[in-house]
């Protein structure tokens, strides 16, 4: 997203207050330095820094697009490193978890349990009524 270009309020108030002054006459000066001929020097300062700024946003906005796209041409690359070396050892081996791979989790299944093979068995269970049966 590319960052918002900076206006000035006081700017735009100080060119309009300059023309309006300008329409009392072109050389007004009051003394102590208050004159129009350095109120627009002062105004074209901000306006040339102002758009300075807002060039150098532009610049920074490309570069960080630039970068964007080495960091994913760079990501691609890594993964494709990885899938070679799971390619050449194995994604088991120490060689792919030296390169920054991850060792899968084996799923451990239980065992299941027998059947018991005598004919009575015995276990509780609940009727219902908060009591336990016994069942044969």
């Amino acid at each position: 997203m590319p960052r918002p270009k900076r206006g000035s309020v006081v700017l735009n108030k100080a060119i309009r207050r300059a023309a309006g002054m300008r329409s009392i006459s072109e050389t007004l000066q009051f003394g102590d330095g208050l004159s129009l001929i350095e109120y627009d020097d002062r105004i074209q300062t901000l306006q040339m820094q102002l758009s300075s700024y807002n060039t150098m946003l532009s610049k920074l906005d490309e570069m960080a697009g630039h970068i964007g796209l080495l960091e994913q041409d760079l990501g691609s690359y890594s993964e494709k490193m990885l899938m070679s070396v799971a390619t050449r050892y194995g994604k088991d081996s120490l060689q792919y978890m030296q390169a920054g791979g991850k060792v899968r989790k084996r799923s451990t299944r239980s065992a299941s349990t027998p059947a018991i093979a005598s004919g009575v068995a015995t276990s509780a269970a609940t009727n219902g009524n908060g009591t336990q049966a016994a069942v044969s």
